[in-house]
């Protein structure tokens, strides 16, 4: 059994327990699903290794991605802290045929195995973690990657915040960071490259404070971090691991006070589905995104 050094890991760890179900069906392909489409941000970031032979998939859920991965002849490991994730992640790899490996385990547990891997995930992971676990993790990472290798780095999006126009911004205008998150939605919105953009985030020098609570989504889990592009690229520089690209995940055209209207939704899924199909690496569109991607290669 894994350790639980946190609350909020607790509060995972429970969750995530008695939801295993109902993430399979998000990450099955029944409904729109913002999983498939952080997967699709990840097999963009893949294409990128042709030479790949082995990819890790930390905190990964039910295994679709791990799984999707095995069937291109990739060495794919999952691991999970919940036991009961990865029971349905060994169903699943039993009903594609494939030999994906999946594990319970917690990274902080059974750190990373020192230079293995050409491709690391991390989706719906780095929210649950503490800022001090997260530069541990960071560490692991850079130790686990083959040289040229990337991490795949998915975050809730803190810079949606500015277009979410809800508890989300009175909490940043709380915290003093709006002209912060404003100024890198600029920087996103006006650059004529994925290199530009990475290049101009990287030259800010901002300071995001972090709340000890969030506003809640659906997930019953008090702290759920978020955080901007820019501060990843410079945590994960301090790591020694270069961002190179940040990919939109779940765009949003319409007011999200408004998306789960029932003559709305349908319109919401739709245009969210063509932006992640066709617009998978457009730096442009993630300040209206609730979540990225990003990658960072190690140097």
């Amino acid at each position: 059994m894994t350790e639980i050094s946190t609350s909020q890991q607790a509060q995972t760890r429970e969750y995530f327990g008695q939801h295993a179900v109902d993430w399979q069906r998000h990450a099955s392909g029944v409904e729109y699903s913002v999983i498939e489409n952080r997967h699709r941000a990840v097999h963009e970031i893949l294409r990128a290794h042709p030479d790949a032979t082995d990819f890790l998939d930390v905190g990964c859920g039910t295994g679709q991605l791990a799984i999707e991965v095995a069937a291109q002849g990739i060495r794919a490991t999952g691991t999970d802290f919940a036991p009961e994730m990865i029971a349905q992640c060994e169903k699943n790899n039993r009903g594609a045929g494939t030999l994906a490996t999946f594990r319970t385990e917690s990274v902080f547990d059974a750190p990373i195995p020192a230079g293995v891997y050409d491709v690391i995930s991390a989706q719906g992971f780095i929210e649950y973690i503490s800022l001090t676990q997260l530069s541990e993790f960071f560490d692991m990472v850079r130790r686990g990657l083959k040289t040229g290798g990337a991490i795949a780095l998915g975050s809730r999006n803190r810079l949606f915040n500015l277009h979410a126009l809800n508890s989300f911004t009175t909490l940043e205008q709380a915290l003093g960071t709006t002209n912060h998150l404003l100024t890198e939605a600029t920087i996103l919105q006006s650059a004529g490259s994925q290199a530009e953009a990475v290049e101009a985030l990287g030259r800010l020098e901002f300071s995001y404070p972090q709340p000890t609570h969030h506003p809640l989504t659906g997930i019953a889990v008090d702290t759920r971090y978020q955080f901007s592009p820019a501060d990843l690229i410079k945590r994960l520089k301090s790591h020694g691991l270069e961002a190179t690209r940040i990919l939109p995940v779940h765009f949003h055209a319409l007011p999200v006070s408004r998306i789960n209207a029932s003559n709305l939704q349908g319109v919401h899924e739709t245009i969210a589905t063509l932006v992640s199909e066709q617009r998978i690496t457009d730096h442009a569109l993630v300040p209206y995104c609730s979540s990225f991607v990003i990658e960072a290669k190690a140097v």
